[in-house]
């Protein structure tokens, strides 16, 4: 499909052909749409580490933690007697967080979540929720 729009690639209509293109085609995951079906694919043994930061549990491994082992993304949070939480504040909003061990709180898109680390499988079901009560300019 995307070599249909070779002629447009690198001009001024190579924005419109993407988005119509990305439009019609299938949402699946890289490794079913293409990997599996590509001859060209070649695989080297290596020795790495791996984690899908598809998940707030992914990202909190692999980000910096302070000495109570808090992961916190922005400059402005305060963490009293909190511990394992992975915390996600936009820069600009002072938050404190007083008594709250293995959670995961998120301000975005005028929501904050705040949830039990077990418990982030139900998030994908929240989210879904909230889209379909509140609207989907929360999510």
């Amino acid at each position: 499909m995307f070599d249909k729009g070779a002629a447009a690639y690198n001009t001024p209509l190579e924005q419109e052909f993407i988005t119509k293109a990305y439009s019609v085609c299938k949402n699946i995951s890289i490794d079913y749409g293409i990997m599996e079906r590509a001859d060209n694919v070649h695989v080297l043994m290596s020795d790495f580490g791996w984690s899908d930061l598809g998940t707030w549990g992914s990202l909190y491994t692999i980000r910096p933690r302070d000495e109570q082992g808090n992961a916190v993304i922005g400059d402005n949070t305060i963490l009293w007697n909190s511990t394992n939480c992975i915390v996600n504040m936009p820069k600009e909003k002072l938050v404190v967080i007083q008594g709250l061990n293995d959670y995961i709180v998120v301000d975005d898109n005028d929501t904050l979540l705040i949830c039990r680390k077990e418990d982030e499988q139900l998030i994908r079901e929240i989210v879904t929720s909230v889209k379909e009560t509140k609207g989907e300019q929360y999510v």
